[in-house]
């Protein structure tokens, strides 16, 4: 028998915290076929022993032809040193979990206000830190990263870092924890593994990925990307997907709507003057996507994330 059960990152957090939460869960402890949603983003590390990580897609993305992205579950064995990344919107759970022992690292990018500063250039550092609405679940399901033993060890020793930060009363808990995280996206996005695998990619779709963050304003179609990468329709979707775990149109929907939430946060622009400036048609669309993903109106996420920032 499965359960289900919709988790928000807000029931961990002390009020004005952060919003990153760190759980350890020990070898055998969790509970087999429980599965459960989230609202955040998740970063799971295999501590030790194995089992079958599930998952099942909740959302569909919106009918596109080649951009839509079927319902459905997907199973995939895990072992320590695996790295998993849970997005919003999709459930899962463990089965066969009496050897299992992970720590799960949570977080809201959309809520950090971090300096990205060159970090898009890293392999991996958009698909950590930009929430996908809509992936296919297999690629959820499989681990992002096969760690070594030895950078498994390194890893686990910054999360506990993190956590021991986190639940401390020092001057300063927020500003080192933030330190600390983005230590973390790092050293994931620097590992072996990571920078091997994301060569060929990279290479193929970067140009893609800077045009929309260029003309982010502008209207963007699939034919304008093409013409960029000099690559088939085909091909150009097969690539994508397998660089960023998600289609074109819904990576720009994504970068659309993250570019709007930074100014939102930043600037004291209209909510019309920011939806011009992200690409989006008109205000109330990005109203929808606000009520749609967080829950609450692009006014009051400006208030509250106003409210909560440091003096």
């Amino acid at each position: 028998m499965t359960s289900f059960l919709t988790n928000d990152l807000a029931r961990y957090l002390p009020r004005h915290a952060i919003p990153l939460y760190v759980e350890e869960v020990a070898s055998g402890a969790h509970p087999a076929l429980k599965f459960h949603g989230h609202t955040f983003m998740e970063l799971v590390l295999v501590l030790s022993g194995r089992g079958n990580h599930l998952v099942r897609m909740n959302r569909k993305s919106e009918p596109s032809g080649e951009d839509e992205v079927s319902a459905g579950e997907c199973t995939a064995e895990i072992h320590a040193g695996d790295v998993l990344l849970i997005h919003p919107g999709i459930s899962h759970c463990y089965d066969q979990t009496e050897t299992l022992g992970l720590v799960n690292l949570v977080y809201d990018p959309h809520k950090l206000a971090l300096p990205y500063l060159d970090g898009e250039l890293m392999p991996l550092f958009d698909r950590l830190l930009t929430p996908r609405h809509s992936i296919a679940p297999e690629l959820v399901a499989q681990p992002l990263l096969r760690l070594s033993m030895a950078e498994s060890a390194a890893l686990a020793g910054k999360i506990s870092q993190l956590a021991e930060e986190l639940n401390s009363n020092r001057p300063g808990r927020n500003f080192c924890s933030m330190a600390i995280f983005m230590e973390i996206i790092v050293a994931l996005c620097r590992s072996a593994v990571a920078v091997k695998e994301s060569v060929i990619p990279e290479f193929l779709i970067g140009d893609a990925i800077r045009y929309m963050h260029d003309h982010l304003e502008e209207p963007i179609e699939i034919r304008d990307l093409l013409k960029v990468v000099n690559m088939s329709r085909r091909s150009f979707f097969r690539r994508f997907r397998n660089a960023t775990g998600c289609t074109p149109r819904e990576y720009l929907k994504e970068l659309r709507f993250s570019h709007a939430i930074k100014l939102l946060c930043n600037t004291d622009l209209s909510i019309m003057e920011i939806a011009l400036k992200s690409g989006f048609c008109d205000g109330n669309y990005i109203c929808r996507l606000f009520q749609e993903r967080l829950g609450t109106t692009p006014r009051s996420f400006r208030n509250i994330n106003r409210s909560i920032k440091p003096k």
